[in-house]
């Protein structure tokens, strides 16, 4: 398994393991939003994204994406894993955890202070994974979001 960081010569394998995350997680399946949307990431170079590529055919394994944000109380960066998701061929092969050994590995080449990321509350494999590699389930906060959906109109 090669993992690499990924770069716009791979937008057609990115674009098909995007769109299979995206529906595995109840989205419609949009392959040229998903198109537009990687193609935005790369044209603004606002996201780090690391590829699992199979050695035996180039197939995509899985990827992972990075998005940078800061702590000022810390005055330091921090990534942001947002996304992961390995192909159902290559599920409890050890692909997810390679990805993220890329990230870590970024995190300390790029000078950040940590990497954070969010699962569900229902994903136990997840969880464990994460738990495993060294990741700590934060005790002190809560975090909170607002929609468009959950918005209230005064």
């Amino acid at each position: 398994m090669q993992i690499t960081k990924a770069s716009e010569s791979h937008l057609e394998l990115l674009v098909l393991a995007f769109d299979a995350y995206r529906v595995h997680f109840g989205q419609t399946s949009d392959l040229i939003k998903t198109s537009n949307f990687l193609k935005e990431r790369f044209a603004q170079n606002s996201s780090t994204i690391f590829i699992a590529l199979d050695d035996s055919n180039g197939a995509l394994a899985g990827f992972t994406q990075l998005y940078p944000v800061y702590s000022t109380l810390k005055l330091e960066s921090v990534w942001l894993l947002n996304d992961m998701f390995v192909m159902p061929d290559y599920r409890k092969g050890g692909v997810a955890s390679l990805l993220i050994d890329a990230a870590w590995k970024h995190t300390k080449d790029t000078g950040a202070a940590w990497l954070t990321l969010k699962t569900g509350i229902e994903n136990t494999k997840a969880q464990a994974l994460y738990e495993k590699l060294g990741f700590r389930k934060d005790q002190e906060h809560f975090y909170y979001f607002l929609d468009n959906h959950s918005v209230k109109e005064a």
